[in-house]
């Protein structure tokens, strides 16, 4: 799930959103295509970790068209959550068939005037193989919407699918509110709190047994040459029980993150 993970002004780690990289500068040709190669000592998707509390690679490529603002992009990391939510006596090819996930995005992007910017556009969060054989579907599609006044930031995806094994089309969302502060030549400050909301409960579950809320606390420092890094402070008040799949251990405790990115 996409993935901002360690976003910053200056670089992003993973995405945010999720995983992708917002590429800005001065002044960029019409049409730029980028590649990115990132590790993690935990991939982290809005609080909750999606390698069971351990590291994980990724890699992803960006387009984007400066005159209109539009972008395109695809990112995929490792993960284990939902070979570890399958119910105990699933089958082998089950719990190991989906070792990672693929992210699919496009939107719109561009500056209103008077400080203010917006990005709007859908996401497909897409598990492979993940051989479930009913709903309700790991795979989700989200449209979100952005608006930022210079540093800060207010966020909304709103799922138009199953959301993440919870059942019934549209009504999860994800609420983010944050901001990436320059502190001085190449490091900035990210802050950011969420809040996940679902429609309805899969799995036997309720929906106010899912919901919750999270933190994070960073820094992001650009290195040059497309190289960034970032250490956070992330944590949620997610339900012990509930985001502990089959007792693999529990996801959304408060931990810290260090992460490496390269962008070519």
């Amino acid at each position: 799930m996409k993935k901002t993970i360690l976003a910053g002004a200056a670089a992003s780690l993973f995405i945010a959103h999720g995983a992708h990289a917002d590429q800005t500068a001065a002044a960029t040709p019409e049409q730029v295509v980028t590649y990115n190669m990132g590790v993690t000592s935990d991939y982290v998707f809005r609080g909750i970790s999606q390698s069971r509390n351990k590291p994980a690679v990724s890699a992803g490529v960006d387009y984007s068209h400066t005159p209109s603002g539009l972008y395109l992009g695809g990112w995929a990391s490792t993960i284990s959550w939902i070979a570890d939510s399958h119910l105990d006596g699933a089958t082998t090819r089950d719990r190991s068939s989906t070792p990672f996930e693929l992210d699919l995005y496009g939107g719109l992007k561009g500056d209103i005037g008077n400080g203010l910017s917006y990005d709007a556009g859908g996401i497909l969060y897409y598990y492979p193989n993940h051989n479930l054989g009913s709903k309700p579907d790991a795979n989700t599609f989200e449209v979100y919407g952005k608006l930022a006044y210079g540093p800060v930031y207010i966020k909304a995806n709103y799922a138009l699918t199953d959301a993440f094994f919870f059942a019934d089309k549209a009504g999860t969302y994800y609420l983010d509110l944050g901001g990436d502060f320059p502190l001085m030549d190449g490091l900035v400050a990210n802050l950011h709190y969420g809040s996940f909301r679902f429609k309805n409960g899969g799995n036997a579950l309720t929906a106010s047994d899912a919901n919750y809320e999270d933190w994070k606390v960073g820094l992001t420092k650009d290195f040059g040459n497309g190289l960034s890094g970032s250490i956070a402070a992330t944590g949620t008040n997610a339900d012990k029980t509930v985001w502990n799949f089959n007792r693999t251990g529990y996801l959304g405790d408060t931990k810290g993150i260090v992460s490496l990115t390269k962008t070519f």
